[in-house]
């Protein structure tokens, strides 16, 4: 009943919108109607009965496999998609949320399927991919999910020949069009014209639609044809090195490409993107060096492009822990991979690059915009954890920014942030332990911490949730700093002048420690020292804390 009513409320719309009277409707309306039509196709329309134990007959029936309903309704959802394009592609929300209807319809197989087999699907993909009116006017965004819906639907059953033409159709100008631009003689002069700059972020962001459609059974195919675009757009980086929005979205297609498809890639694929992101740090950092930035809003300016690239830097870094390939299987049947022997870039030495370049330009200024500030100390955990031995390589500068900014995070930043670092001093401590090698920087940069951290669990309040992170990190330091350890005891039990609060102090610390007597790195007295913290800290908690 709510289906049905609408769709009568739709087909009013849409014949209100033919006759021309668009100036009487409410934008919001359509919006309302876009809304329910996607929610209800993702959840209803051709459900995989398979997955259920009990399905409604009526449903199965009237939206099922193979019924009429349902190729109907995916056709009048279709028209509804193109109509409100044609009609509303000034009215950013409602574009937007069409088009992700529309990436509903093509999103699952089933329902691809059926779409393709449409006439007016074929006219929208030569339409937009000719970049024909109206469909040029929509936002970036929009056009972006366009692309994404467009190149999922490619992916539907059809016959070799009819993929090859769809793609032809689809793919094929805009990789035309992008080589005759940037192949110009002339394109250095012409790049800042208007029009240039249009075509070329058009590009980029069909390029991020193209690598949001991702799924493991097309990734081979489109990892491909990004490939080849990528290297292109490193040399725009050169041309458009004074335009903040053009590289700020250049460096996007990267971060697009890597979040979708590395978790995919074989070693062989991985190397390539690898080398591709290093050349793009390596561009971005001449340029940074040789731009100037004087004035007031210079900080404002970079925070964009910094926070791009940690999330670039992050998404190598997740291949360590979230890989779907198998040895390059998903692209077995086109080549042959490279040994890897021969391998000459890894995910460390891409991220430790970038970090060469996101540590220098990080200031207290620019750790006061949240979500830099997080994506900032996200990513120098996960460096922490994943590489801990390349840490004591980097260069002495960078070394101390590193530790400056973990101190920095622990003392004076969100419970969120403070938990991040205290997180990132474990695998740090269990590295020292195993060097063995004393006065190193990293030896004597833990010995520091852990008078911080000694003082954040015993001497000032702090979030309870963060004792886990905070009890974990003081143990893996007591293991490697002993004596330290025992002499911050005694210092501050001979600090107490009164003799019950010592002896309270006294007994809890000889009960904190009387499971891992010494402590080692060792699981088991890990997890007895943190049941006994727990204690500790709700036995003694509340005597110390300095107001």
């Amino acid at each position: 009943v709510l289906l049905s009513a609408v769709l009568r409320t739709s087909e009013v719309e849409s014949r209100a919108t033919r006759a021309s009277l668009t100036e009487l409707l409410s934008p919001q309306m359509g919006k309302d109607i876009v809304w329910f039509l996607r929610r209800w196709a993702k959840t209803y329309l051709l459900v995989e009965e398979k997955l259920y134990e009990q399905i409604s007959i009526p449903l199965s029936t009237a939206f099922g496999a193979d019924t009429e309903g349902a190729q109907w309704i995916v056709g009048y959802l279709l028209e509804k998609v193109i109509n409100n394009l044609s009609v509303w592609s000034s009215e950013t929300e409602l574009a937007n949320d069409t088009v992700e209807l529309l990436v509903t319809l093509v999103e699952k197989r089933e329902r691809a399927n059926i779409v393709v087999q449409c006439e007016s699907w074929w006219s929208l993909a030569k339409q937009f991919a000719s970049r024909s009116p109206p469909l040029h006017l929509l936002s970036s965004s929009v056009q972006r999910s366009l692309m994404k819906a467009l190149v999922l639907g490619g992916f539907a059953n059809m016959d070799s020949d009819t993929k090859q033409q769809y793609w032809a159709e689809v793919l094929h100008p805009l990789q035309q069009r992008f080589l005759n631009l940037i192949n110009q003689e002339n394109f250095a002069q012409i790049s800042q014209e208007e029009a240039v700059k249009q075509e070329i972020v058009a590009t980029l962001e069909a390029l991020c639609g193209i690598a949001e459609a991702t799924q493991i059974d097309n990734v081979a195919s489109l990892f491909s044809f990004l490939m080849d675009f990528l290297s292109s757009c490193i040399g725009l980086m050169e041309v458009y090195s004074n335009t903040p929005e053009t590289i700020n979205l250049i460096i996007e297609v990267f971060v697009e490409v890597a979040h979708k498809q590395i978790c995919y890639l074989g070693e062989t694929k991985s190397m390539k993107l690898y080398e591709a992101c290093l050349t793009l740090l390596q561009v971005y950092s001449k340029n940074n060096q040789s731009r100037k930035r004087s004035d007031a809003t210079a900080e404002e300016d970079q925070y964009q492009d910094l926070l791009l690239i940690m999330e670039l830097l992050t998404n190598l870094l997740s291949k360590e822990f979230i890989d779907f390939s198998d040895t390059d299987e998903v692209f077995r049947n086109q080549d042959q991979g490279t040994p890897a022997s021969s391998r000459t870039v890894s995910a460390a030495d891409v991220v430790l690059y970038g970090v060469n370049i996101v540590l220098p330009l990080m200031s207290q200024d620019l750790l006061k915009f949240p979500s830099l500030c997080n994506q900032y100390y996200k990513l120098i955990t996960f460096i922490c954890e994943i590489f801990p031995e390349k840490i004591p390589q980097l260069p002495e500068e960078l070394f101390k920014s590193l530790m400056f900014s973990l101190e920095l995070g622990m003392t004076s930043m969100s419970s969120e942030i403070s938990q991040l670092c205290l997180e990132a001093l474990s695998p740090l401590a269990e590295q020292c332990a195993k060097n063995q090698e004393k006065d190193t920087p990293l030896f004597i940069a833990t010995r520091h911490f852990l008078k911080l951290v000694f003082d954040m669990l015993v001497l000032q309040k702090h979030n309870t949730e963060m004792t886990v992170a905070a009890g974990e990190a003081l143990y893996t330091l007591v293991c490697l700093h002993q004596a330290e350890y025992s002499e911050l005891v005694e210092t501050l039990l001979s600090s107490q002048r009164d003799a019950v609060i010592y002896q309270r102090l006294a007994d809890a610390f000889t009960k904190l420690t009387a499971s891992s007597t010494p402590p080692t790195m060792d699981r088991k007295q890990k997890v007895a020292f943190l049941k006994s913290l727990e204690e500790f800290v709700a036995n003694v908690g509340g005597l110390l804390c300095v107001k």
